[in-house]
This record gives C-alpha cells, sequence and structure tokens, in this order.
C-alpha cells in the first residue's frame, strides 16, 4: 500500500511506500532564505528522496494547475498525465495507456484497458493507492505524490 500524506507545518509530504518512507519537498525549501521558505509553502513542484541520507533526489514531482497535468521525471524517465474536459485523466507508462477514472467521492480507479491496476482513495491533503502490482509501485508512489501536489494547488486558488 502506498500512503502520501501533506505535513503542512513541516512543509513536506511523506510517503509510505511498502514498509518505507519517502519526502516530498518543495524544491524552494532547499534554498536558505525567509523568501524561498514562504514561497515553498506555495510550491508545485517537489523533489522525492527514497532514503534519509542527504543526496541528490530521486525524482521530481510537480503539478500543473493551467493544463490538469501530474509530471515525474526520475532520472532518465519522465511521464506526464494528461486531462480532458470530461473524459478520464491518461498517463503513459512504458507503451501502456493507463487510464484514471475519478469520483466525487475521492475514490479512483487506474485502468489498464478493461481491467484495473490499482485502486485509491483522496482524503484530507493525503492519497492512498492499493491493488496495485509490485513493477508499478515506485510509478504509483510518485503518482501519489502528485495527487496530494494537486490537492494542496487546489486549496490554495479555490
Amino acid at each position: 500500500m502506498i500512503q502520501a500524506t501533506a505535513r503542512i507545518l513541516r512543509n513536506v509530504i511523506e510517503l509510505k511506500v511498502g514498509e518505507e518512507t519517502w519526502l516530498g519537498r518543495p524544491i524552494e525549501a532547499e534554498q536558505a532564505g525567509l523568501g524561498r521558505r514562504l514561497a515553498a509553502l506555495f510550491s508545485t513542484e517537489y523533489h522525492v528522496y527514497r532514503s534519509e541520507a542527504a543526496g541528490p533526489a530521486d525524482a521530481t514531482v510537480s503539478y500543473r494547475a493551467k493544463e490538469d497535468e501530474i509530471r515525474i521525471q526520475a532520472s532518465e524517465q519522465s511521464w506526464r498525465t494528461r486531462s480532458s474536459l470530461f473524459g478520464p485523466m491518461t498517463v503513459d507508462y512504458g507503451g501502456k495507456l493507463l487510464t484514471i477514472h475519478e469520483r466525487l467521492t475521492g475514490r479512483f480507479a487506474i485502468l489498464d484497458g478493461p481491467g484495473p491496476v490499482g485502486v485509491g482513495q483522496l482524503g484530507f491533503r493525503s492519497c492512498s493507492l492499493r491493488d496495485y502490482p509490485p513493477e508499478l509501485e515506485v510509478f504509483f508512489a510518485y503518482l501519489a505524490l502528485g495527487y496530494v501536489i494537486r490537492t494542496l494547488t487546489w486549496e490554495m486558488i479555490g
């Protein structure tokens, strides 16, 4: 199971991926200065760290509100969701077109063709994903982080 939760007072998003704990930090928070700290509160671009050791970020996840698009950059690989006006959100992952069907209740299903490859639930500044194949765990963790960033962004502008 994947659980992503925004910790507003700490200005991070914690990710529980199986037994591991990952951390998403706003890019602006990594620079010194009070102005940068304030800008980090409204950030839509996060670095993901899979371990506590201070090293380079494992990935960058961002959200673009104008296009309703989640972007994921992990080393040489990159993905982005595409939204349509009244249709589902889609993402091309390794040649497979995954479709994300969202409900007004906050529940969503990720489909590969007719069958689901994962189900999720959006909560108050959180996102959980379950029932997914192990080979999609890392990608789905990044996607869950993107959903939390999306929720935080809509809280700010809505």
